[in-house]
């Protein structure tokens, strides 16, 4: 990867980071927005920096695809089957580090 693709991604990995730490904060602060609403929302940011990523043919981030669609699906079957927070929080947490584990496996990272 050249400089000002390095220069460039990490001004994604940036922003990604901030609109992350935003969106937290609103569905803190907002209360009827639900915790299944607010994992969507992560899954979403993550989505997007990748997309903008592979639009500027930046390679993205292998494993923040994945903790993404895990993050959408856990956050719309929340929001949608009203589960109780801490059992369903703690279920995700779980399988994201399962995700996350697991692409080590499947996509070794190269010194």
């Amino acid at each position: 990867m050249n400089l000002e693709n390095q220069t460039l991604n990490r001004t994604y990995a940036t922003i990604g980071w901030g609109a992350l730490f935003v969106w937290w904060g609103i569905s803190i602060i907002i209360g009827p927005i639900t915790i299944g609403m607010s994992a969507v929302g992560t899954g979403l940011i993550l989505l997007g920096v990748n997309a903008a990523r592979w639009l500027k043919g930046i390679p993205i981030n292998s494993s923040n695809t994945p903790l993404a669609v895990v993050a959408i699906v856990w956050g719309s079957l929340d929001h949608v089957l009203s589960l109780a927070f801490w059992p369903s929080f703690a279920t995700m947490m779980i399988v994201i580090g399962l995700v996350a584990m697991a692409s080590l496996v499947t996509h070794p990272r190269t010194a």
